[in-house]
């Protein structure tokens, strides 16, 4: 992806963005709310298993000292799922803009930003509401906010990455959505959202969890806004090379298969 090209046409990004904004909810009675209600219900939903039905204690922040399931659960959650529905959205979003291809020359790519910007929008918004939790169980979180907004930074150049090549490649081979859809669970369970890494026993297992691409930045999410501590430099080392690594790939991808979307589709 050029950055010369995408700034150019950066009123068309903002555009497409908006449009993305204000036609997510349109005709829905609760509007916006949805954004919130989602990780609030698989907050609950996971709440009671992982007290009631594994009876596990709630992890200790350290050195935040909070015993609150849900607020670990959402720290890394939120993340996450600002990923996966990015990706999800994002990966049929060049064949949904066939006509707009055909018709008009503009940069492709912005049809996947335009989903990831969205998203980023709304993700600040559930940030801002879980912070106020935080705030409501005595935790000052609001120092540790410029880093996890750092953290948010590269976790979007990650997912856009990601989105980019899986949206070009979903245009020659539509099994993509559907092997998305099994990659994206696998990445959530192997991500330590619903349990704690450290009390893990199989020791290659941890590590999956610990450093794989999501868990890293899971993990440093949790370790500024729940445990309210900075993360190592070995784990801002990882997610940068993930993000750097994925954009650098998935921008190659999309560059080298955009010349053929307007044909193939």
């Amino acid at each position: 992806m050029s950055l010369r090209t995408a700034v150019a046409h950066r009123n068309l990004l903002y555009l497409l963005s908006l449009k993305e904004l204000r036609t997510r909810y349109r005709k829905s009675v609760l509007g916006w709310a949805w954004s919130l209600l989602n990780p609030i219900s698989q907050m609950i939903i996971f709440t009671i298993i992982f007290r009631y039905v594994f009876q596990r204690p709630d992890p200790v922040g350290d050195p935040s000292g909070l015993e609150t399931f849900p607020l670990y659960f959402l720290a890394g959650l939120l993340p996450f799922q600002f990923f996966s529905i990015s990706v999800t959205a994002a990966i049929a979003s060049v064949e949904g803009g066939a006509s707009l291809i055909k018709k008009v020359a503009f940069p492709h790519e912005h049809l996947v930003l335009s989903i990831i910007v969205a998203q980023f929008v709304t993700l600040l918004i559930e940030l801002a509401v879980l912070s106020v939790a935080f705030l409501l169980f005595g935790h000052m979180v609001l120092p540790w906010l410029a880093p996890m907004l750092l953290l948010m930074c590269l976790v979007a150049m990650f997912t856009i990455g990601v989105a980019l090549m899986l949206s070009a490649a979903n245009v020659f081979f539509h099994d993509i959505n559907y092997l998305w859809g099994i990659v994206a669970q696998l990445l959530f369970y192997s991500s330590p959202i619903i349990f704690v890494a450290e009390e893990i026993q199989i020791a290659w297992l941890r590590a999956i969890t610990n450093y794989g691409p999501t868990g890293s930045f899971v993990r440093a999410a949790q370790e500024i806004m729940y445990d309210g501590q900075m993360p190592s430099l070995a784990r801002w080392a990882q997610v940068a090379f993930y993000s750097i690594v994925m954009f650098a790939l998935g921008s190659w991808t999309f560059n080298r298969l955009s010349p053929r979307f307007a044909e193939e589709l």
